[in-house]
């Protein structure tokens, strides 16, 4: 697979095996990556173009957190 003739010290490390985790949670290998860990935003497991669906699966942002803990926090107060 790899070229004994190939210059060294101007080649990136190669990593096999090489985790990816998506923000739907789904996790997979591959090999050939240049980094040993690799976040991604959409994966074949929730992208729209491989599910058939039209709406991505997104994970809440910090906003939406923040929304909805004053919301509850204002039902409490009306509650007492």
């Amino acid at each position: 697979m790899f070229n004994n003739k190939m210059k060294k010290g101007i080649h990136p490390q190669y990593f096999q095996n090489v985790k990816v985790k998506c923000i739907c949670w789904n996790e997979f290998t591959v090999d050939g990556a240049t980094v040993e860990f690799i976040k991604v935003e959409a994966c074949p497991a929730c992208h729209p173009a491989y599910t058939g669906t039209k709406t991505k699966k997104v994970a809440k942002g910090r906003m939406e957190k923040i929304l909805e803990k004053m919301k509850k926090m204002e039902q409490l107060q009306k509650a007492a």
